[in-house]
């Protein structure tokens, strides 16, 4: 099916990046975060007691150390999974390996000199940890609903699905809760890419700006989300978005996954169904319907889809109808 620039943009290089540890530091891997990323490989079972063998017989061949599952840093916990294990399987190793150099024995001082190179390791990590911290703090400003004000985009977006929200014993398994909005807004980007959101964002300003001057009393965000241009600029949005999902499953388990590894953070008192709130498969459903509703209200009707079809071609339109379809 065809894509839009920016949706080939967030298939080659907005996805999340997967980094393997290693005893110098860590290393980049393709594979994909439902293969199990950011787990441990499991035990090794205990072995029997081997009879011995016969003298003519060839000794079995060494059985290869079990490589070490991916750890997917575009979480904030992904991100402390590579820092802790990284660090202390590094720590280990180069240990063991003085250890062994030195007889089976290490003093203070020849862990003291040792302490350079893990500072090197703590160095090797520091850029990517940086960058995924900074995106969850900037996504959970962003959350904010007064923040948005400053990110008429992302307040537009939210607007569709903010209704949904549910707190409380009002919050069920399946409903939506405010916590997801950092996972939200990260997942956006890497769909959009920054350079298209910033885009959406000026535009808007420019929105907002010209509604506040045409209105003489108090500035209300309803004449912002009724404007046409306004209404424009989110269709265009959902219909890149829309074509994300074109591997449905796929596509929805990894934002479930982005939305759920950067919930906002609760109070210890905070009630027990936001604490232990997590977005679910039906959850998601609701959530899109509601993002994706200017684009399902526009293919519902016969002068919308041709608008559609002559903007982005009958191909995509088509598209859209079975994408859609996964989410009703």
């Amino acid at each position: 099916m065809g894509k839009t620039p920016s949706q080939q943009k967030a298939d080659g290089a907005g996805g999340a990046e997967f980094f393997a540890p290693v005893t110098s530091g860590y290393q980049k891997t393709d594979i994909d975060p439902s293969a199990g990323a950011g787990m441990s490989p499991p035990p090794l079972a205990a072995a029997r007691p081997q009879p011995a063998a016969p003298q003519s017989a060839p000794p079995p061949p060494a059985a290869k150390p079990t490589a070490p599952a991916p750890i997917d840093m575009s979480t904030p916990k992904g991100a402390s999974d590579a820092l802790a294990t990284t660090m202390v399987q590094g720590f280990v190793e180069q240990m063991k390996a003085a250890a062994k150099a030195k007889g089976g024995h290490l003093s203070v001082q020849d862990m003291e000199s040792m302490q350079e190179d893990f500072d090197r390791q703590t160095q090797a990590l520091s850029g990517a940890l940086e960058k995924s911290f900074g995106a969850y703090v900037k996504a959970q400003e962003r959350s904010t609903w007064d923040q948005q004000r400053n990110f008429p985009f992302d307040r537009l977006m939210v607007k569709k699905f903010s209704d949904l929200f549910k707190d409380g014993n009002g919050l069920g398994p399946d409903d939506l809760c405010r916590r997801m909005l950092p996972g939200f807004f990260v997942a956006l980007g890497m769909m959009l890419g920054p350079d298209v959101i910033e885009g959406y964002q000026e535009k808007l300003r420019v929105v907002v700006a010209r509604v506040r001057d045409d209105i003489q009393g108090v500035f209300n965000w309803e004449n912002v989300y009724r404007d046409q241009t306004a209404k424009g600029i989110s269709l265009s949005a959902e219909v890149e978005i829309a074509q994300y999902f074109d591997e449905y499953e796929k596509r929805a388990e990894w934002f479930i996954n982005m939305i759920n590894g950067h919930l906002t953070a609760v109070d210890a008192d905070a009630h027990a169904n936001v604490r232990n709130w997590r977005i679910s498969a039906q959850g998601f459903k609701a959530f899109l319907r509601g993002m994706l509703s200017d684009l399902r209200a526009q293919l519902n009707s016969d002068s919308g889809k041709m608008a559609i079809t002559k903007k982005y071609g009958a191909e995509t339109c088509a598209d859209l109808f079975d994408i859609l379809r996964n989410i009703e």
